[in-house]
């Protein structure tokens, strides 16, 4: 499984904002423990830290924003 399917698995990822191939070479590139520390993170905050909106008012999950 890739980082970035790991990711969208937990959740950090939102397939409905697909990464640009730039942004999937980067992901791809971060070591399995940067990524299980990304997943860990995200478990230890939780769903609804993750589903507030940026305070910009940007329309994107504050989970976009760590990728």
């Amino acid at each position: 499984m890739t980082n970035v399917e790991q990711l969208q698995k937990a959740g950090l990822i939102v397939t409905r904002h697909p990464l640009t191939p730039d942004e999937i070479e980067s992901v791809n590139q971060l070591t399995q423990p940067e990524v299980d520390a990304l997943i860990s993170v995200r478990t230890k905050l939780g769903d609804k830290f993750f589903e507030r909106r940026v305070q910009d008012g940007d329309s994107h999950h504050m989970g976009t924003m760590f990728i």
